[in-house]
């Protein structure tokens, strides 16, 4: 399956495997508790074989100190919290119900919310989840990477967007965003914590011939995944034009590196790279929101099918999350082999935005055209991609 996917690499870490951000460790109960509800049955999403969410992120946190121009939580920042840690801490026992192998902490950004990270871990059965905690490394030292290790973080994603210390931070608007990333990942690998990036592609990245400094970057840096994330038109992109999406040369220069940097030779004591617009693509797995692979419930409580798609399907501080993962998956039977979902709705999105409807849609907003996009994807098989 891996092969298939061009995921050719197991990372080892502390004598662990990691083979994929969305997948607990090997050996771990974690790991044992997702191959009991289908995990590995990656291509029998949709299907009685395949129960399990591989990865749901939870944006514990409304605050951040930096102003990231590709933020998806853009709308959602501010100065004070909207769910309560105990209503978090229901959640990731509700998600874990529903078989949840990765739960990562996210926001904003959750080092903000330290305290409350913290208990969060403390009280949450890490036999059936792998916590995993998403930042940009503002706020992380020793002292505090130390403290979340004991509570049982497993792992830590750092946004790392750039090898150029002045593109990063503007790109973050923090001056020293890019030195923070740095030393976050040594903090983290210090604790003992498994580590590696999210990095938002960009044009700039790209085309400057980046991308092997980049892997080479997060070696030298001790990072095990490098994980490749397009740009979608959301969040502070959601107005930004079609200037920002990676053109059709620019997702060729990736893809050809990335299966260089998987497969070669030359490249096997370097990190993995997962680029999920690949595996996700129409002809190959299909987009696997909603839960088939992954989910989001974004700081003010709206449960979403993925971070890039602005669309409520109900509020956790309103409703049991159960009930509201029925309605989306619902809505979202199979993975769907067509265009990526943000792409298609985008006009949409920004037209009820503009209309001061407010961001995330209400899934009954956009009903109709919805049903239409799902219809149209699930009716067509990879091979008549």
């Amino acid at each position: 399956m891996l092969r298939e996917l061009k995921l050719c690499k197991n990372v080892v870490f502390q004598g662990s495997l990691y083979s994929s951000p969305s997948s607990p460790r090997w050996p771990s109960r974690p790991f044992d508790h997702m191959v009991g509800r289908g995990g590995l049955n990656i291509t029998a999403a949709g299907t009685p074989w395949k129960k399990q969410i591989d990865m749901a992120i939870l944006g514990i946190s409304r605050k951040c100190a930096y102003a990231c121009r590709h933020c998806y939580e853009h709308f959602n920042i501010a100065a004070e919290e909207t769910v309560p840690v105990e209503r978090w801490a229901e959640a990731i026992r509700e998600l874990q119900s529903e078989g949840t192998a990765v739960i990562v902490l996210s926001g904003g950004e959750p080092m903000m919310r330290l305290a409350d990270v913290l208990a969060l871990l403390g009280g949450a059965d890490h036999d059936r989840s792998e916590f995993h905690l998403h930042t940009s490394g503002h706020g992380v030292n020793r002292e505090n990477a130390r403290a979340l290790r004991e509570a049982g973080l497993a792992a830590a994603a750092i946004g790392l967007d750039d090898v150029d210390a002045e593109r990063h931070d503007a790109l973050r608007g923090y001056p020293g965003a890019f030195r923070e990333a740095i030393e976050a990942l040594r903090s983290f690998q210090q604790a003992g914590i498994f580590t590696y990036l999210n990095t938002c592609l960009t044009r700039d990245l790209i085309q400057s011939g980046g991308l092997p400094d980049l892997l080479d970057l997060a070696h030298d840096s001790g990072a095990g995944i490098v994980r490749f994330l397009e740009p979608r038109p959301c969040g502070g992109f959601l107005e930004a034009g079609d200037g920002i999406l990676l053109t059709d040369e620019d997702r060729s220069a990736v893809t050809e590196f990335f299966l260089k940097a998987n497969h070669d030779r030359a490249y096997r004591r370097l990190p993995l790279i997962s680029y999920e617009a690949y595996s996700e693509a129409p002809e190959r797995l299909g987009c696997m929101m909603g839960g088939h692979s992954h989910l989001s419930i974004d700081s003010r409580g709206n449960v979403q099918p993925c971070v890039f798609v602005p669309v409520s399907f109900g509020n956790i501080l309103s409703e049991d999350l159960k009930a509201i993962f029925g309605r989306m998956r619902a809505a979202i039977p199979r993975p769907m082999h067509d265009r990526c979902p943000s792409l298609q709705l985008a006009q949409t999105i920004k037209e009820h935005a503009g209309r001061g409807t407010g961001l995330p849609l209400a899934f009954e907003v956009i009903q109709a055209e919805w049903e239409s996009m799902i219809q149209r994807a699930t009716m067509r098989s990879p091979q008549e991609v």
